[in-house]
C-alpha cells in the first residue's frame, strides 16, 4: 500500500511540474534554419518534461545578437540562430555591427555554410580574374553569403578595390549573373565535412537548373587561412568533386558554423538538457527538413574550440564522448 500511495505521489508531483520557458529566434520565414529552429521546438516539447522551447523567426542572425543587447533580461531564456564568425564579429563591434555586444556560448551546430562564386564566362579561372570585374553578393547583414566572401576577396585574394561589389541578395545575385549584369556571383549550400554531404540552397539549385554551363571558383585553401589569419573566422573544406553536378575535380572552400548560441547567463543546467536532447535525436531532424540529413552527433561540434561551447553544452558532450 505505501508502494501504491508513493507511485501515485511521484505521478502527481510529475504530473503538476511547471515546465521551464526558453525561447528560441531562429532565422527569417521559410528558411532551413527556421524550419530547423521549428524541429528543435518540437522534439524538446515530445521528449522533455522540464523544457520547452518557444521558436519564432527573425530578420537574421546579427539581429538576434543586436536583440540580446538590447533586452538583457533575455540573456536567460533565450537560445538565438548564430554562428562562429558572426558571433565573433559582434563581440569585436566589427560590421555589420556598430558598438561591442555580449559574448555568446555554443550549444549545438545544426549545419555548416560553404558559399563560393559561379561565373558563366570560361575565360573567368580563378578569383584572380575577377579584377576589374562586377560580382554580385547578398546582403551587407549576410555573414556567410556577403561579409566572409567580400573578406576573401579582399584579405585573401588581396583584390581591394579592384572588384566591383554589388549586394544584391541571395536571388538577386544569382539572376543578375544569368541576365549577364555582372560576371560572377555568390552561391552555396550546406556541407557535412564528415559524410561528404552536400545540399545546395534554393538559389543555386534554380541557377544550375537554367542549364547555362557553370564554372564554380576555388577560394583555395592558402586564401582561406590568410582570411582566417586577417581576422574572420572561417575553416578551409574541400567539397568533393560530386557534390557540384558538372564538376570533376574538388573545390577547395571554407565552412562557417550555423549553430543555435545562448548567452553566458544562460542557465547551466538547461543548456545541459537541450543539448542532450539535440545529440540523442539528432537523427530526427531529416524528417523536417533535408538539410536535417547533414546532422549527426560529430558535425554538432565541428569548428568551434571546447572552450567556446556553453558549460551545459559541454558537460553534454562530454557525456556523450563526443568532446573530451
Amino acid at each position: 500500500m505505501r508502494t501504491v500511495i508513493a507511485a501515485g505521489a511521484l505521478a502527481l508531483a510529475t504530473q503538476g511540474a511547471v515546465a521551464q520557458d526558453f525561447s528560441l529566434m531562429s532565422a527569417p520565414f521559410g528558411s532551413g534554419s527556421y524550419v530547423l529552429g521549428g524541429a528543435l521546438e518540437q522534439i524538446v516539447a515530445a521528449n522533455s518534461e522540464t523544457i520547452r522551447v518557444s521558436h519564432s523567426e527573425s530578420p537574421g542572425f546579427a539581429f538576434n545578437h543586436i536583440q540580446l543587447q538590447r533586452e538583457p533580461d533575455l540573456r536567460k531564456t533565450m537560445i538565438i540562430g548564430s554562428g562562429r564568425a558572426i558571433s565573433q564579429l559582434a563581440v569585436r563591434g566589427e560590421p555589420p555591427f556598430e558598438e561591442e555586444l555580449p559574448p555568446v556560448k555554443a550549444l549545438a551546430n545544426y549545419n555548416l555554410g560553404s558559399n563560393f562564386l559561379a561565373t558563366l564566362d570560361p575565360e573567368i579561372k580563378t578569383v584572380a580574374d575577377l579584377e576589374g570585374r562586377q560580382v554580385a553578393l547578398g546582403r551587407p547583414p549576410q555573414i556567410n553569403w556577403t561579409i566572409q566572401p567580400e573578406w576573401l576577396l579582399k584579405e585573401g585574394w588581396g583584390l581591394g578595390d579592384s572588384v566591383s561589389i554589388q549586394y544584391l541578395g541571395t536571388q538577386e545575385a544569382v539572376t543578375a549573373l544569368l541576365d549577364g549584369q555582372v560576371d560572377a556571383a555568390i552561391v552555396g549550400g550546406y556541407f557535412d565535412p564528415l559524410s561528404q554531404q552536400m545540399e545546395l540552397s534554393p538559389q543555386t539549385s534554380e541557377f544550375l537548373a537554367s542549364g547555362r554551363e557553370a564554372h564554380f571558383l576555388d577560394w583555395g585553401t592558402a586564401e582561406v587561412e590568410k582570411t582566417a589569419e586577417a581576422g574572420m573566422p572561417m575553416t578551409p573544406i574541400t567539397l568533393p568533386a560530386e557534390a557540384l553536378p558538372g564538376r570533376d575535380e574538388p573545390l577547395e572552400g571554407f565552412a562557417d558554423t550555423i549553430s543555435w548560441t545562448v548567452s553566458e547567463e544562460f542557465p547551466e543546467e538547461a543548456a545541459y538538457e537541450i543539448t542532450k536532447l539535440i545529440i540523442e535525436h539528432v537523427g530526427e531532424f531529416a524528417e523536417y527538413h533535408a538539410l536535417g540529413k547533414l546532422m549527426s552527433p560529430e558535425a554538432l561540434v565541428y569548428g568551434w574550440d571546447r572552450e567556446e561551447f556553453h558549460p551545459g553544452a559541454l558537460r553534454a558532450y562530454q557525456e556523450a564522448g563526443i568532446l573530451e
